[in-house]
């Protein structure tokens, strides 16, 4: 049983079956390497469109920015030269990213010193602050880009971690920064651009590692093991900086999210609201602003015993109570309150409009597809059917209309039901149904429902 089940998935899990030549594998790194030429006015011109993505608060342009960047191509060959020993394929990714890193904030700070529109959107500020999900998304991102890598066929694998990991939003944001003299967004910006770099880096070289890729041949036995200790120790110089981020990035999304739970319960009371919350994970502090009905000391005694609940054990709690207390940070924090409840707000309401845009347009091509295949008024048509048939005394028509599920067209019947004198023969029956459904357009089913003084009968071309 349990070598059945290993069987089955291994067989599932398998990814060798589909994987291309180490050879290509290694030809399609080293050409996205390489920054010249081509590549390097692609780069330029993705920091410029996410830089206006960014500058304008568009989401739209900024994903095209980043489906377009070729920042992914030096990040992968220092993790794919790190699993097969290429000191000089490490050495290149390094340099090659090296230089796009400078090139990208020289970039996009010139053309954030340049605009007119120098207001941080929300775009901008979500990418000032890294989180612990930013760790998970560079690293899953990178194992899935790494795998499609190493596909024949590399399908849409690629430009979708592009997508997920960022890289050239926290690069223009820190140009941002460094055009404005931001030195905070700076840093955060960087901090989580440096996260997607070791991060799927790591994550290429894990994947390579357990791939069966031949690893790089050396002339003597000490030259291969100098490049091996060379390698190593500059792949655990990588991943250590990376496990200190991804703990303090942890630590500091548990702090954030116990800080919040603590306002929500605790001083968020009936008539008192939660103005802005400044929470430092960093130097432990909650700065809290209230409004409404003051609390009293007794209530803000009660609070504060209430800390240890929520592993806050040493932090520097405070509590302002009143609008007057406002200070440019609670002016800054509003306003980006604001631009995220905005952005939220947008984001629902393109959802809605999407939706009904899509009902619209099905009930549009559900009226085109009948006016196309309009048969005449009734009368009309009973008159020229009986001059063909002139046993025809009655004639009725409806649709039957069944809207297609997964598609904007619909599928229509035509009932025409006739009442006779006497029954027709079937060849004539067959011959005024094939008639009725050129009259009727020619695209759809015509079902002719034949009621004569006996049975009726249904006949179907």
């Amino acid at each position: 049983m349990l070598a059945t089940l290993w069987r089955f998935l291994r067989i599932r899990f398998l990814l060798t079956d589909d994987m291309a030549d180490p050879a290509e594998i290694e030809a399609d790194v080293e050409a996205g390497i390489s920054f010249q030429g081509a590549n390097l006015w692609i780069l330029i011109f993705a920091i410029l469109v996410a830089s206006v993505g960014l500058n304008v608060n568009s989401t739209a342009v900024i994903i095209g920015a980043m489906l377009i960047s070729p920042l992914m191509g030096p990040i992968v060959g220092i993790g794919y030269g790190a699993a097969t020993m290429e000191l000089a394929l490490m050495r290149r990714g390094a340099k090659s990213l090296l230089t796009a890193t400078l090139l990208s904030l020289a970039v996009s700070a010139l053309y954030f010193w340049l605009t007119p529109l120098t207001d941080a959107g929300s775009e901008l500020l979500s990418r000032t602050q890294p989180t612990s999900w930013d760790v998970l998304i560079a690293l899953f991102g990178g194992a899935a880009g790494a795998v499609g890598l190493t596909r024949r066929e590399h399908g849409n694998v690629i430009p979708g971690v592009a997508i997920a990991t960022a890289l050239m939003p926290p690069l223009c944001t820190a140009g941002y920064g460094l055009a404005t003299a931001q030195w905070a967004y700076f840093a955060g910006a960087l901090y989580l651009f440096s996260i997607n770099c070791v991060f799927i880096s790591a994550a290429t070289f894990l994947v390579i590692r357990i791939l069966p890729i031949p690893q790089h041949e050396f002339a003597t036995v000490s030259g291969a093991r100098r490049v091996r200790v060379t390698i190593w120790a500059l792949t655990l110089l990588t991943a250590a900086p990376s496990v200190y981020l991804a703990v303090g990035i942890v630590r500091d999304g548990t702090f954030t999210h116990n800080a919040q739970k603590f306002i929500e319960e605790q001083l968020n009371l009936p008539g008192t609201y939660v103005v802005t919350s400044r929470i430092g994970p960093t130097d432990r502090t909650l700065n809290v602003l209230l409004a409404g009905q003051r609390l009293s000391a007794v209530q803000l005694r009660a609070a504060r015993t209430q800390l240890p609940r929520y592993r806050l054990n040493d932090v520097q709690l405070t509590v302002r109570q009143g609008v007057s207390l406002v200070d440019s940070a609670d002016a800054n924090a509003l306003r980006v309150s604001l631009l995220e409840d905005v952005r939220s707000r947008q984001e629902l309401t393109q959802v809605s409009y999407e939706g009904r845009l899509m009902q619209l347009q099905r009930q549009v091509a559900l009226a085109d597809s009948l006016a196309a295949h309009r048969l005449p008024p009734v009368a009309v048509l009973l008159r020229e059917v009986q001059a063909e048939h002139p046993g025809v005394r009655q004639l009725g028509i409806t649709r039957l209309v069944q809207p297609a599920a997964d598609s904007l067209r619909a599928d229509t019947t035509v009932v025409v039901a006739l009442r006779v004198r006497r029954a027709l023969p079937a060849a004539e029956q067959q011959r005024l149904a094939n008639w009725l459904r050129v009259r009727a357009g020619g695209r759809q089913l015509v079902q002719l429902l034949v009621t004569p003084d006996a049975l009726p009968r249904l006949v179907r071309p």
